[in-house]
């Protein structure tokens, strides 16, 4: 079986981790940026719409996010740049994703091309995007 699989065209299961993801992310889904307390927004309105049977959607953790991140991945980012999450996600996503860690003002933010994360002002108006996470990551080693 493959680590990543799509279920309903809609959601991506990381059959090693035990999380499910948002095929695409808030840019792809909404056409717009958003900044981190839109992006909360657009997370209870995904579990208001049931999105992908689903009523648990959130903002993932830095961890969490870094599990669909490596370097033996290839995407493509709305800009055509490389970016390295599995080829399972939609192409044309944004280049980085919000993360739930804030502090203040400032937000993390988790680059998909260096993978690192940097603190971000959490209503900056740059090309800021979040992809959805629900489930609870298996702790268990293979």
């Amino acid at each position: 079986m493959s680590r990543f699989t799509e279920s309903q065209g809609e959601v991506i299961i990381d059959n090693e981790t035990g999380l499910f993801w948002h095929k695409k992310d808030s840019r792809q889904l909404t056409g717009k940026w958003l900044h981190l307390e839109k992006a909360r927004k657009f997370a209870e309105e995904q579990n208001k719409a049931g999105f992908g049977g689903y009523d648990d959607w959130r903002i993932p953790t830095l961890d969490e996010v870094k599990t669909i991140y490596g370097k033996e991945f290839s995407n493509r980012d709305f800009g055509n740049n490389e970016i390295f999450i599995p080829d399972t996600f939609e192409k044309g996503c944004a280049d980085s994703t919000w993360t739930d860690t804030v502090n203040g003002e400032r937000a993390m933010m988790f680059s998909l091309v260096k993978g690192r994360s940097s603190w971000i002002n959490k209503f900056g108006e740059g090309p800021f995007a979040v992809r959805l996470v629900r489930g609870t990551p298996s702790t268990e080693e293979s």
